[in-house]
């Protein structure tokens, strides 16, 4: 094997993939210094393993097993990761409900014109009208619209990090 084979193969895809799941997982048990020292000596231990890819793969175990080794007698962290990207589906859920909510209304005064509905989404002002000269709807730019959408933000946030990690007692002995 050459040189620049073996630095390449960490980069493959299924190296790459298996690393990034261990990433996960050792983001709720080692400090962020100590996951790249181990992701990086993880790393170079799959280059230098003149075995097929799979079977160094196997021999690690399933990343969060391989995780949770790391992890003896340590203490949970939360994972703001996957907190990220609770929070972002939290966030693209409200929007898709909301607009949902909004499309609706249009559809019922269409239906209904001429007409126009004032009606409220947690706490925001929508308003939908039909009539000859148009059809359309708006609502609020007043601090509901972004105070709604913020507390939707963090609450998923805090949720999906498992935040209450932060104020666990370490075990006793």
């Amino acid at each position: 094997m050459t040189g620049s084979r073996l630095t390449r193969r960490s980069t493959g895809l299924r190296a790459s993939l298996y690393l990034t799941r261990l990433e996960w997982h050792l983001e709720g048990v080692v400090p962020a210094s100590e996951r790249r020292r181990i992701l990086r000596s993880l790393r170079d231990e799959i280059d230098q393993d003149p075995r097929p890819l799979e079977a160094a793969l196997a021999d690690l175990g399933s990343p969060r097993t391989l995780a949770s080794r790391y992890a003896e007698g340590g203490r949970m962290r939360p994972l703001w990761s996957i907190g990220v990207l609770t929070a972002t589906a939290a966030l693209f859920t409200y929007w898709v409900i909301f607009l949902a909510f909004a499309g609706g209304m249009l559809a019922v005064v269409d239906a209904a014109a001429p007409m126009s509905a004032q009606a409220h989404f947690l706490f925001v002002p929508v308003i939908a009208f039909s009539n000859p000269d148009g059809i359309g709807i708006g609502w609020s730019g007043g601090a509901e619209w972004l105070v709604v959408p913020a507390v939707v933000v963090a609450v998923a946030l805090l949720l999906g990090a498992r935040s209450w990690r932060l104020f666990q007692r370490a075990e006793l002995a």
